[in-house]
């Protein structure tokens, strides 16, 4: 059992001369405590309001203990042991406060998926090199446009903020990387905040490789590869969970990005083979792809079914839904 003691606001500002910006940190870093606490190992959380008047009393009968964290803990222990005192606390604090976990910051990546046919190794500059800048640019523009509703990112606090920013990937991401990708993303889009720069790097391990392709690409026939390009969300996270709604709804389209995107593809390789992207969120892709994967059963004519038709369906997600 832990006895897990919670400030009320007014408890937690008298106490440490802090402002409701900080007491909104503290509720949302308590949160993350206990959520790292039951992940570890299964544990019987109680929460225990905290009542100064009571816990003052406390003091005063329990002489060996002098004011501090560690004797608040030792208070709540005892209170959550002796089930009346629990009840009576709960009774004076019917209602706890909760952590603000709309504005908690969030990063989310969403994945453009590009079905691309490439025949010799030639064209493999072409999806594993950087992209034309102004074009990524203006990519990450026409997102931010199409997510014209949610209002620019504005910090709060180091653990909370307002709104989103929108980020374009300077290169195209390999799936087996995207996952390397994501963590590198959520420590360099803090970075990334401070500047006015909306095309983030893709770092070396999670680009496209030319090792990666080039011994299938034998010229005998051509091969259907599956590329990634990303668009980083930077937010609240009530901002990031509203914008995926708008991207579920428009059955994985970002407004004018997923033709733009194809556009420049086919403009660098110099020819037609490149699908239609859908954006899928980061902890759908593997399913996604799996789904693409059993799909392929298609006339390289057809390249747009690809994503297409494993795009069908994609509203429930088979279940899946970020967890907060």
């Amino acid at each position: 059992m832990v006895a897990a003691a919670i400030y009320l606001s007014h408890d937690y500002i008298a106490m440490f001369s802090q402002g409701m910006d900080d007491y909104k940190d503290y509720l949302l870093n308590r949160h993350y405590f206990l959520e790292e606490l039951r992940e570890n190992e299964a544990v019987r959380v109680i929460h225990v309001p905290f009542d100064r008047e009571r816990y003052v009393k406390w003091l005063q009968d329990n002489p060996h203990w002098e004011d501090g964290a560690e004797a608040r803990s030792a208070w709540a222990l005892e209170v959550a042991k002796d089930p009346a005192a629990l009840e009576e606390v709960r009774f004076r604090y019917p209602v706890l406060p909760a952590p603000p976990l709309d504005e908690e910051f969030t990063v989310l990546v969403l994945y453009g998926v590009i079905p691309v046919v490439m025949e010799t190794p030639d064209e493999i500059p072409a999806v594993s090199g950087r992209l034309p800048h102004e074009d990524v640019k203006q990519i990450a523009l026409e997102a931010r446009e199409f997510f014209s509703g949610v209002p620019e990112f504005k910090w709060l606090s180091p653990l909370r903020c307002r709104g989103v920013r929108i980020y374009a990937g300077e290169r195209l991401v390999a799936p087996p990387k995207a996952g390397t990708f994501e963590n590198y993303v959520n420590d360099a889009v803090r970075e990334m905040l401070n500047a006015g720069e909306i095309v983030i790097p893709v770092p070396p391990a999670c680009r496209v490789r030319r090792s990666d392709l080039e011994d299938d690409l034998t010229g005998e026939r051509p091969l259907l590869v599956l590329l990634l390009f990303p668009v980083v969300l930077a937010g609240a996270a009530s901002e990031v969970d509203y914008c995926e709604d708008l991207v579920e709804e428009s059955e994985g389209k970002i407004g004018p990005v997923s033709e733009h995107l194809r556009e420049m593809l086919r403009d660098k390789l110099g020819h037609d083979g490149v699908g239609e992207p859908l954006f899928v969120p980061e902890y759908a892709l593997g399913m996604f792809l799996e789904r693409i994967i059993e799909s392929m059963d298609f006339e390289l004519e057809d390249i747009d079914g690809v994503v297409e038709n494993a795009g069908k369906g994609k509203k429930n997600r088979n279940g899946l839904k970020r967890i907060k």
